[in-house]
């Protein structure tokens, strides 16, 4: 048997259902079959917990759209938590709350997620939103995201991220992040979620009880939805606005962080990858996640194989040629910034940061480096 044939063609055809063939079989999917749903006017009580870190250029425009949200007053309750905020944020939240905002102030920083329980400790409603203070909200978000819970078989709900500015849409980033909501969109239809928008999403209370302090409850909670018997779905009128930034230091070491936080949530929930007891969800989680945190690994077999067979056909030779013509296209971009404004040298220093990162944050997740701590990213 040919096995660095194998392997190569193997490689090849995981990246391409990765980066397109899942994102293709999910619309041909939705043609055939989808989920009903019951979405009509629904008014339980929610509250709303913004955690924040060092927000102070932020926090009061957050609480006053908050406080300007259109959702009847009586059934909406807030809390703001600081995660050890050494900013003037802890003063400036302190004056909102003579205005019904609920404010808990950890003296140490914890962790986002450590802060969001304790929010949930305080919580009242029957509904938990969760919102970053970089997020905005439409005044009608509540409405729309909750309408969703008068279905008994919903237990999460996700916004649709929404990028600010133009330039943001035109980046890799906004780019990556428009396709990705195409697929929850798809995966909202046919399936559950595997994952949510962890600036702005909504969970019914009692799900809330196997909370994990330390791991991203944007991950988990669908894990935890789904093995509960409810689904996960996307509200598309529902839109968390923020701006997406471009690929600087900051932004590259979020990504390292956001994928360390999901392999902790993998391994932990690792059953979950096996079809025979979870079918199709096990299927997305293997689709959406697993294969996507292993295209690094794939690209370098891809290369190394293609090495390997390099002399064998003039087809082998094309595919390295394309190959080392893409790193190189990357490695221009990287080297100089303007040209990572031109879409053939954009795509290829995005696909391979992102991808960068991913390797990155494995060595991280492995060697155990601890990202419990969190910075916000300052848009």
């Amino acid at each position: 048997m040919n096995y660095p044939l194998l392997l190569f063609a193997l490689s090849i055809i995981l990246i391409f259902w990765t980066n397109l063939g899942y994102f293709l079989f999910l619309k041909l999917y939705s043609k055939i079959y989808q989920h009903t749903l019951i979405v009509k006017e629904f008014f339980p009580t929610v509250t709303i917990i913004i955690t924040a870190y060092n927000e102070e250029k932020r926090i009061a425009e957050k609480l006053e759209s908050t406080l300007e949200l259109d959702y009847p007053q009586d059934k909406l309750e807030i809390i703001i938590v600081s995660d050890g905020s050494s900013d003037n944020t802890i003063e400036i939240v302190k004056t909102f709350e003579s205005r019904k905002i609920k404010f808990i102030n950890l003296k140490e920083r914890s962790g986002k997620h450590f802060s969001q329980w304790c929010g949930i400790q305080k919580a009242q409603g029957e509904i938990i939103v969760f919102s970053d203070a970089t997020t905005s909200i439409n005044p009608d978000g509540i409405i729309k995201l909750v309408r969703n819970f008068a279905d008994p078989s919903i237990g999460c709900v996700s916004s649709k991220d929404k990028m600010i500015s133009s330039d943001s849409e035109s980046s890799g980033e906004g780019v990556y992040v428009k396709y990705e909501m195409k697929i929850r969109e798809l995966e909202s239809v046919v399936g559950s979620l595997v994952g949510v928008s962890g600036s702005f999403f909504g969970v019914r209370k009692h799900l809330c009880e196997q909370w994990i302090k330390k791991m991203s409850s944007d991950f988990y909670l669908p894990l935890i939805t789904y093995k509960k018997g409810f689904r996960t779905i996307l509200e598309c009128e529902a839109l968390g606005h923020y701006e997406v930034q471009k690929m600087s230091d900051k932004e590259y070491t979020r990504k390292v962080r956001t994928v360390v936080h999901g392999l902790e949530v993998l391994f932990r929930f690792k059953e979950i990858l096996n079809p025979f007891k979870y079918g199709f969800f096990a299927f997305q989680v293997i689709s959406h996640k697993l294969l996507r945190w292993l295209v690094p690994f794939l690209m370098i077999i891809t290369f190394v194989e293609n090495l390997i067979l390099f002399d064998d056909y003039l087809l082998y030779e094309l595919i390295m040629y394309g190959q080392l013509c893409f790193y190189l296209l990357a490695a221009l971009a990287y080297l100089f910034k303007k040209l990572q404004e031109i879409t053939i040298f954009k795509i290829p220093f995005f696909f391979v940061m992102v991808n960068l990162s991913i390797f990155i944050a494995w060595y991280k997740f492995l060697t155990k480096k601890d990202y419990v701590i969190w910075e916000s990213t300052k848009r």
